[in-house]
């Protein structure tokens, strides 16, 4: 239970292992187990944000690294992130493959409720997303400046999201395999904002409670 405050209060494991005197496996292992615990908590429901009038800001950002810690070939993976503006600042955060118009689509059709006014920069993979989604599409274009002077439209709060959800994944971590782990700890940390604890007793108990 110690070591799950720790993970909650995102103390890095090492620190951990200092603080408990525990072997660095066991810190290591049990902060993966609780990485699983919350990826297999996460409301699939709570995924679709959004809502009749409610603006999304969407935006896709590179989880890379220097291959070798050296050059400027980075290697890492891409993720399409969405977050509402509400003051539940409810998210979705998606790896994909590439930023392919039909993949960015597809994204916003499962994970963007209908009604929604979505904003996003101007990348061509966004073209065309009032034809294939129920959403309204403002653009803003970031040559020109963060915020269109005359539309006031950006999409400050998602990259204020990109940067938390980089800052909580490890460098060595931003790799295919497992990321989609940390992706859901990220979603489920902000489904149960405010009450981390209580959200992390109920997980344990569903777990349990799936045993029996």
């Amino acid at each position: 239970m110690l070591l799950g405050y720790f993970w909650l209060n995102c103390v890095q494991w090492l620190a951990a292992v200092r603080m408990t005197g525990f072997a660095n496996k066991t810190v290591s292992r049990f902060y993966y187990l609780f990485r699983r615990l919350a990826a297999a908590a996460t409301l699939e429901i709570d995924t679709v944000i959004g809502g009749q009038d409610i603006v999304v800001d969407v935006d896709e950002t590179k989880l890379g690294r220097r291959k070798f810690n050296m050059g400027h070939h980075v290697e890492g993976v891409w993720v399409v992130v969405g977050v509402e503006r509400t003051p539940q600042r409810r998210v979705f955060a998606v790896a994909v493959e590439n930023r392919s118009a039909e993949t960015l689509q597809e994204i916003i059709r499962t994970h963007v409720a209908p009604g929604s006014i979505v904003h996003t920069d101007g990348w061509g993979g966004y073209s065309g997303l009032e034809e294939t989604s129920d959403v309204v599409h403002r653009v803003v274009n970031h040559r020109d400046g963060f915020i269109d002077r005359r539309t006031g439209v950006h999409t400050n709060v998602v990259e204020g999201t990109n940067f938390a959800l980089k800052r909580m994944i490890p460098v060595r971590s931003r790799v295919k395999d497992g990321i989609e782990d940390h992706l859901s700890e990220f979603v489920w940390r902000r489904q149960n904002e405010g009450s981390l604890w209580v959200g992390f007793i109920s997980a344990i108990r569903e777990i349990i409670a799936e045993d029996d």
